[in-house]
């Protein structure tokens, strides 16, 4: 077999630099419209337009509804934790992405169309309520969302390893904070598209008609996640290490002293994360703070639909038009402030700053009530303008802090992957955010669960979400424990050498 020649290396190389530039460019602009795609899922199925129908009409009780939606997210948490972190210590030795990437698609598509058949319960002549006794039922609808949330999981992980091959280093910030924005305008236009269903449905004003605009949410985020995946799969580079099989790398992982023993392999864990602790002490600490803080803010965004519906009353229409707001608001944030913020403060500070604003807003969001605002130091319940909805300065009060805690919410998503791309070395990139996928897994059933048993105990909304502003209070304190040049402006290095 004949060598390369330089010529054929020289072009090679130059194709390379072709595909991989900015935002703009092929790689990362596919690399972008993958959260196009895929987002709108978490804002329709996740956050605002399912949760509240599953929590009314198939739970029949906003309070127990929203305990059960955060025992669903608890038990994706918990799966997601037992198998993150080897298919992250896979990535890096494995084969092609792509089609393994396909597959955790594909269960969000099976997870959002079988919804269709998630039907509503019935209440009776005595105004009882009665779960649905056909369809998915209670049960089956709340396997299909776990389903859903873990193949979510799985395939942000995997996304989030694939963005240092999206663009040159210097972009990688603004294709980080670009994906995110673009994904928060894609769930605004899905739920504008599914609100355009409605009010061409001339049944809306009945429950039958909010039933389907309800339930039609979920095909139609499996279409539109079909439809503009595609190009991730086109022009995308697929970033897996050269030679690597999916198969090679699990006898790897299982394997101890040269014989499959994976119970061997599994013992040996504690050691590994000891010696990741004693090799990148910033880094492991930096996860171990976000693993904290992204079990409130990945909490606070699962139950917050059912929260508004709650505790201030809203319609259907109401939290529409407020998830739409809400996506808005997020896509500035992922455009236009977390890649500022990292390259003004680094990216310490921006992450610091991002979590300092939405604990004081969800501070404040926790005080307002139908009636009142600053818990009850501020009647709020008249009327300020003549609109059908949000008429009171209660409602106008939220909107407006909900807009700030979502523009801030997602900037921090984006600065929190983008710490990984600073901070982990170059050749164990997808290790690191299989570990940084951890963080999101490996408790992220303790803010769901926190709420859920919050919320039963107390019966009451506001007090069962407040354990997402506890958790959110104390990863900022750890983020403050860092060294000050982590990830700090003109400090953009691996943490081998920042700690040294």
């Amino acid at each position: 077999m004949t060598d390369v020649t330089p010529e054929i290396r020289d072009a090679a190389a130059r194709k390379k630099r072709q595909r991989v530039g900015g935002a703009l460019a092929p790689a990362g602009l596919s690399w972008v419209l993958f959260e196009f795609a895929r987002n709108p899922y978490y804002m329709l199925i996740v956050t605002y337009v399912f949760p509240p129908y599953f929590a009314v009409n198939m739970i029949g009780d906003p309070v127990m509804g929203q305990a059960a939606v955060s025992e669903a997210t608890k038990w994706a948490g918990v799966i997601g934790a037992l198998t993150a972190p080897v298919l992250g210590a896979m990535m890096d030795r494995g084969g092609a992405r792509k089609p393994l990437m396909a597959v955790f698609l594909l269960m969000l598509v099976v997870s959002a169309s079988s919804l269709w058949w998630a039907t509503p319960g019935t209440i009776d002549a005595q105004g009882v309520f009665h779960p649905p006794a056909g369809g998915l039922g209670v049960v089956g609808t709340m396997s299909f969302l776990v389903l859903g949330f873990v193949g979510y999981t799985y395939s942000e992980m995997m996304h989030n390893a694939m963005l240092r091959s999206a663009g040159r280093p210097s972009s990688l910030s603004r294709i980080s904070g670009a994906g995110l924005g673009l994904g928060q305008a894609s769930s605004a236009l899905a739920l504008i598209t599914l609100a355009a269903i409605g009010l061409a449905m001339p049944s809306l004003g009945t429950a039958a008609g909010r039933f389907v605009l309800q339930l039609s949410s979920g095909p139609l985020v499996a279409i539109w996640m079909l439809v503009f995946v595609i190009p991730f799969f086109i022009f995308m580079p697929d970033g897996a290490p050269e030679g690597g099989t999916w198969a090679a790398a699990a006898r790897e992982l299982f394997s101890k002293d040269g014989k499959l023993n994976p119970l061997g392999a599994v013992g040996g864990a504690a050691s590994y994360i000891v010696g990741l602790f004693k090799a990148f002490p910033e880094t492991m600490k930096y996860l171990v703070a976000c693993l904290i803080y992204k079990d409130g803010l990945i909490a606070m965004l699962s139950i917050g639909g059912v929260y508004t519906a709650g505790v201030l009353g809203w319609s259907f229409v109401e939290v529409i038009l407020y998830g739409i707001w809400a996506s808005i608001c997020g896509a500035i944030g992922g455009l236009f402030l977390a890649g500022p913020l990292d390259r003004k403060f680094g990216v310490r500070r921006a992450i610091i700053i991002e979590l300092i604003v939405m604990c004081a807003g969800v501070t404040t969001a926790l005080g307002v009530t139908q009636d009142a605002i600053f818990y009850g130091l501020v009647p709020a319940g008249f009327a300020v303008n003549g609109l059908p909805i949000f008429s009171t300065l209660s409602d106008m009060f939220y909107l407006l802090l909900i807009g700030v805690i979502a523009a801030f919410a997602t900037a921090n998503i984006s600065s929190s992957r983008y710490m990984i791309v600073v901070l982990a070395p170059k050749e164990r990139t997808a290790e690191f955010f299989g570990l940084f996928a951890l963080s999101s897994t490996a408790t992220v059933w303790m803010g769901p669960l926190l709420a859920e048993v919050f919320t039963r105990t107390f019966n009451d909304q506001r007090i069962g979400f407040s354990p997402v502003l506890v958790l959110m209070i104390i990863g900022l304190a750890m983020m403050l424990t860092l060294k000050k040049t982590t990830g700090e402006k003109g400090q953009l290095v691996p943490s081998s050498q920042a700690h040294a």
